[in-house]
């Protein structure tokens, strides 16, 4: 008698599920808004669930785009969300279903991104180094870190820069980044006189360069925007290595440096 009854009761729970499907359509979570609408939640949403339509794309890197709409820019994340951004054919015409996240800075993370042909879902099965932020005009620069000016570190000064191993600086300079066929890396340059202490004059000076070490890519992205805006570094670094002696007399490359922040507008980002 058991067998008898579990095919009409399996057939009526088909039944009941398929009749449901056509009581409805199924809601979209996600609420349209702008980067500022999400940003500001100008836009109520409970699940803080976005639907940002054709922001402009500024930079695309590994898990990160950074998109602006008006004078609003924000990060949108994701596992490899830059490459997935990159098959989906015109960025111009894209849509973002994102989630608002807060910690440690206000964030987008992706769920899927939608063009007028196909739609993606985005992973987030790793975890995604996201910066600490800071507004600029209230940022003071912790104690440990020391203002320095570019003009004081001379790649003649063997035991001056030996000394600032390990130490923090505060430094203003011009950033420059150096493409060869085999690697590419970040410069930081400034105008020093020239040592030689036989033709020291004020309108003779070389310029005293520092090798910045790969950082993150969230603040590569931001010393990317600082080039394309033609903005000086403004940051804060620790020197980690001096270049030998023949390097720094041929290129006046002092050493290499960390960044441990840099200012962006009106936001300090911190690794």
């Amino acid at each position: 008698m058991i067998r008898k009854l579990v095919l009409p009761v399996v057939i009526g729970a088909i039944a009941a599920v398929l009749g449901g499907c056509g009581k409805g359509e199924v809601t979209d979570p996600y609420i349209k808004a702008s980067l500022r609408e999400a940003a500001y939640g100008e836009v109520p949403s409970e699940q803080f669930m976005y639907k940002i339509v054709n922001p402009t794309i500024v930079d695309t890197l590994d898990n990160f785009v950074v998109a602006r709409q008006g004078n609003v820019t924000m990060f949108i994340t994701g596992n490899h969300i830059a490459q997935q951004v990159g098959k989906m054919g015109d960025m111009s015409k894209l849509t973002f279903n994102v989630i608002k996240r807060f910690k440690p800075m206000v964030y987008l993370q992706c769920m899927s991104i939608i063009s007028a042909t196909d739609s993606v879902g985005v992973e987030h099965e790793k975890p995604i180094a996201i910066p600490r932020v800071s507004e600029a005009a209230t940022f003071e620069p912790p104690a440990d870190y020391t203002r320095t000016e570019m003009v004081d570190l001379r790649y003649d000064d063997t035991i001056g820069l030996r000394d600032r191993v390990g130490k923090k600086l505060s430094i203003r300079a011009k950033l420059v980044h150096v493409d060869t066929d085999s690697t590419s890396f970040w410069m930081l340059e400034g105008d020093k006189p020239c040592p030689s202490p036989f033709f020291r004059s004020d309108e003779r000076v070389v310029p005293a360069m520092l090798r910045v070490k790969q950082p993150r890519p969230t603040l590569e992205i931001i010393l990317r925007m600082l080039m394309k805006t033609d903005q000086l570094f403004d940051g804060g670094v620790t020197l980690v290595g001096v270049e030998p002696f023949p390097g720094r007399a041929e290129n006046q490359l002092c050493g290499t440096v960390e960044i441990g922040y840099v200012r962006f507008l009106d936001t300090v980002f911190m690794r």
